[in-house]
């Protein structure tokens, strides 16, 4: 498989961020990120979906849409909708209608931000998703880079340190998202994760002296959504946007804090005599089967089947557990950066069945 790198949840001057498309593409470019999805506030720009270089290195852009009923008080339930090809926005007031318009425009919906709690000290709303009756939704953004700021900060003066030095503030996905996650694959739910970076960046004025806050250049070193094809990517932006979105729809990607230690090169597996199972694959429980994980540098793994984690173990580069009964199977990875230790990896579920 050919792996690639991408960013998700961006915004621009269109929405509430701080750069043009085009000008956000040339920073992830020269950040070697290959993929970019812009998810402007409840409006679709058009005419940016391309291939963009800067200093020979080259970054596809694909434009979606995070999408939230403006109307609503108080604010929840903000979607994200990928794959798209038209502003979906009007479709806002029902979440259930608008996963539902998103799906039949051949598009991902991905709940974004499912726990995002109040932040009092400066003013920002609790914006988790309540709407739980819904159904048909591809899945959910475990991790948002921005977001957790929200969950980080208790006191005043954490604000400005994390304004400041933001790689100290991603530790790991809240275990609220988790546990939702969780739940959702024990009822049987086809859920699937991603990571965003929520990029909006900010710039504030001391006087003679502009700062920019969390700039793009920051997310586009963190929290990354990796992304596994069968073959590499043509050049040609309509057939490989659309070879990125079948692929995250089958659930054949993963989450990767890059800022910690580079993640290219992990790969988590089920495999038996009779073949082998990727990520968001389902198969049926066979004997002499192993889940494997290969990683590109040594971590902590912990292996959770149906919610409950089964065995956590350090790992140099490789190990295999055996599979001795069936269910949903997801693999989390932890590394020490910055004196804590911190979630680098997170898996997509496998599914192994004894029907």
């Amino acid at each position: 498989m050919k792996e690639y790198t991408a960013s998700i949840h961006i915004h621009s001057v269109y929405s509430d961020g701080l750069k043009t498309p085009a000008e956000i593409a040339k920073i992830a470019a020269e950040h070697h990120v290959d993929i970019i999805m812009m998810t402007d506030h409840n409006v679709f720009p058009v005419g940016f979906n391309g291939y963009y270089t800067n200093q020979d290195q080259r970054v596809l852009l694909m434009t979606g849409e995070e999408i939230h009923d403006k109307n609503r008080q108080p604010q929840k339930n903000h979607l994200l909708a990928l794959g798209i090809t038209q502003d979906l926005s009007p479709a806002a007031r029902d979440p259930q209608k608008l996963i539902d318009a998103i799906r039949s425009d051949g598009g991902l919906s991905f709940i974004a931000h499912a726990y995002d709690p109040e932040m009092a000290v400066i003013d920002e709303a609790d914006l988790s998703w309540v709407d739980w009756q819904v159904q048909g939704f591809t899945g959910l953004e475990l991790w948002n880079n921005l977001s957790e700021l929200k969950i980080r900060v208790k006191k005043n003066w954490q604000v400005p340190f994390y304004a400041l030095f933001p790689q100290f503030m991603a530790l790991e996905p809240p275990a609220q998202i988790r546990t939702i996650w969780d739940n959702l694959l024990k009822q049987g739910h086809n859920t699937l994760a991603i990571g965003g970076v929520d990029a909006h960046t900010f710039r504030f004025h001391f006087g003679p002296f502009k700062l920019e806050v969390f700039p793009y250049s920051y997310h586009f070193r963190s929290i990354h959504t990796h992304i596994l094809l069968e073959r590499e990517l043509s050049g040609d932006a309509g057939v490989d946007s659309q070879a990125v979105i079948d692929a995250l729809r089958r659930g054949r990607v993963f989450i990767g804090y890059d800022l910690a230690h580079l993640t290219h090169g992990f790969h988590f597996s089920a495999a038996s005599d009779r073949g082998q199972l990727e990520m968001g694959e389902h198969g049926d429980l066979e004997p002499n089967q192993q889940l494997t994980v290969e990683l590109p540098a040594p971590a902590e793994c912990r292996l959770f089947c149906n919610g409950e984690m089964i065995d956590s173990r350090k790992v140099t580069r490789q190990y295999s557990w055996a599979v001795k009964h069936a269910g949903v199977y997801r693999l989390e990875c932890y590394r020490r950066y910055l004196g804590r230790k911190r979630g680098w990896i997170f898996s997509n579920p496998i599914w192994i069945s004894d029907d």
